[in-house]
């Protein structure tokens, strides 16, 4: 019996957490266990629009657009910027110029979101060629803290090709 109960135990510590590969024309990441992508919002666009939702109250989106007056790096940092602060209460901000080994611009953004829990926004865009991707990290303080290996396997895996969107 203690045969037995071993080799279950050593079977169950080797089963692999499930993770799926996301390749598409504009980027690729390795998404981690129990995180999906969401298909059923309206700005879905698999190439350029994308939320990836993990468990809890962890976010992880992604935006891909042409490098032009409307999608360039510090818009699109600067607007995200803007609409976060307005939704936490006593935010506080510090700019980043790097995220996963790539040089751009971005914000660590703390607060209170809706007055109530303490939460956290990484903001971050970089170009690749004509690609202008926003990288954003969401989740509360708590959250970042217990998922901190997804989020880091998210930043790892990522890559934002050179490709139109």
């Amino acid at each position: 019996m203690k045969t037995i109960t071993s080799l279950l135990l050593i079977g169950l510590s080797c089963v692999a957490a499930f993770s799926a590969q996301i390749d598409r024309k504009t980027f690729s990441l390795t998404l981690p266990a129990n995180w999906i992508e969401q298909t059923n919002d309206d700005m879905y666009n698999p190439d350029s629009f994308i939320f990836f939702s993990g468990p809890e109250s962890t976010l992880f989106t992604v935006v891909i657009g042409q490098n032009s007056a409307g999608a360039s790096v510090d818009t699109l940092v600067n607007n995200q910027r803007d609409n976060f602060v307005k939704k936490f209460k006593d935010p506080s901000a510090a700019k980043i110029a790097q995220w996963a080994g790539h040089s751009g611009s971005g914000f660590k953004i703390d607060g209170k979101i809706m007055g109530i829990m303490s939460a956290r926004v990484t903001i971050f865009a970089f170009q690749n060629g004509d690609n202008v991707g926003l990288i954003e990290e969401y989740a509360t303080l708590n959250d970042y803290k217990t998922y901190a290996p997804d989020f880091e396997k998210l930043r790892q895996t990522f890559k934002l090709k050179y490709a139109k969107p």
